[in-house]
């Protein structure tokens, strides 16, 4: 006799929630779109500044941001954070191949770093890996 497929939706447990932040309204669309595709719930914010002035930052399960943006660019974000003490795994997506800042954020802890334009699934497989090693739910 076939199982039934099991998933967080029918389980009704927590669904991830991804704090998206880039100062491309197009990019943070997208993103949020294939996020929620995937049953996962999404927040976008314009900038560093807006996230880290979210009164949910706490919230969020995982974070994917921008590298190069205006006023706080990725890695000081990551900076902040950790400065914070925030945990949750970042994943960073640029459009430039600056090596020391990928080492930078990489010695930063973060979960991954793509150049764009990033493949949906390799984007999603590092997100859920990232989300495994916290323990959420895909």
């Amino acid at each position: 006799m076939a199982r039934p497929a099991v998933s967080a939706r029918t389980l009704r447990l927590p669904v991830p929630v991804i704090a998206i932040v880039d100062d491309d309204e197009a990019v943070r669309e997208a993103l949020c779109d294939l996020l929620e595709v995937e049953g996962l719930s999404a927040r976008a914010f314009d900038g560093a500044a807006a996230l880290l002035s979210d009164t949910a930052l706490d919230s969020f399960d995982c974070l994917v941001t921008d590298v190069r943006m205006p006023e706080i660019d990725g890695i000081e974000l990551q900076r902040r954070l950790r400065a914070r003490g925030a945990t949750l795994p970042i994943l960073f997506i640029t459009s430039t191949t600056d090596e020391p800042s990928r080492t930078q954020a990489m010695l930063g802890g973060a979960a991954a770093w793509f150049t764009k334009p990033v493949a949906d699934d390799a984007l999603l497989r590092a997100l859920y890996q990232a989300l495994d090693g916290r323990g959420g739910a895909p």
